[in-house]
């Protein structure tokens, strides 16, 4: 039930992410199937590869007082975009890092503050 609440959470967060960055879009019908694929894939990346990137970057987040962690947040939502149009053939696409970083800020700010323990 948590896993659920927490996909549900990243979707609602991308829709939110999709309306604020003008370089975010939603390719796939039906809509809310795309946010669905994209959230999946955002909290799988989440949970398996985002803490083996953490371990193996702590000198650069060292180095850089904790602001690498945005950047590993952007790779963890560039790689499920990815992964989300090639598995399923819809979700959310991102071009650019900026747009990227931003949609990531925005997704873990929302998704906080929805609940969602990601």
């Amino acid at each position: 039930m948590r896993t659920l609440m927490s996909v549900l959470a990243t979707a609602i967060a991308s829709f939110v992410a999709v309306a604020l960055v003008p370089s975010a879009h939603v390719i796939g019908q039906p809509q809310w199937a795309a946010y669905l694929a994209f959230a999946l894939m955002l909290c799988v990346m989440n949970a398996i590869v985002k803490p083996i990137i953490q371990i193996l970057s702590i000198p650069a987040t060292i180095l850089t007082l904790g602001l690498f962690t945005f950047v590993i947040d952007a790779l963890m939502v560039s790689l499920a975009s990815n992964l989300a149009s090639s598995v399923f053939g819809m979700g959310v696409v991102v071009t650019g890092f900026w747009g990227t970083l931003f949609v990531a800020l925005i997704v873990s700010v929302v998704s906080g503050l929805l609940g969602a323990k990601d």
